[in-house]
């Protein structure tokens, strides 16, 4: 008897710059067209699946879509300082100062705005988010591309 299954959705995806610190430097500030997908496994529920596939897209397209053109900002870095001035963000790194409207910005809790944090963030989104209405699901993992031949893997387990 099968017991466990797996569900994807691929295909979900945004645009946004960013810059990241290495070793004291600071790339210059850039973008990707980032590429989302997600896998969810579990057991089957009472309905015979691991988890609605429009539930999950509609989560992750919104939470994109938050991101999607935008300046990701980090917001705990030691070489990335992020300061509100009115209707600006003022960034200050080892690289220069940048300024961005405040509706250009979104700020995301991590060290740096790299493809694993971030990717961390979605499938803790999405986690906490399809584990409450999906209890049957026993893994959620998220790949996060930044480009063809660059991606970051995160799983979340329970």
């Amino acid at each position: 008897m099968i017991e466990q299954y797996a569900v994807e959705v691929s295909g979900i995806d945004f645009a946004a710059a960013h810059f990241v610190s290495e070793g004291g430097k600071c790339e210059c500030l850039h973008g990707h067209n980032y590429q989302v997908a997600v896998l969810v496994e579990g057991k089957l529920d009472s309905h015979g699946m691991v988890v609605d596939f429009r539930v999950l897209k509609k989560i992750l397209r919104q939470l994109c879509q938050e991101w999607d053109h935008r300046v990701l900002l980090p917001t705990r870095s030691k070489l990335i300082v992020v300061e509100r001035k009115e209707n600006q963000f003022h960034v200050e790194t080892p690289g220069g100062v940048y300024s961005f409207p405040v509706s250009d910005v979104v700020l995301l809790e991590v060290s740096e705005t790299t493809a694993e944090e971030m990717g961390r963030i979605i499938c803790q989104v999405l986690g906490e988010t399809l584990k409450s209405q999906f209890p049957n699901i026993s893994k959620l993992s998220v790949t996060l591309a930044e480009s063809p031949t660059s991606r970051a893997l995160v799983s979340l387990v329970w």
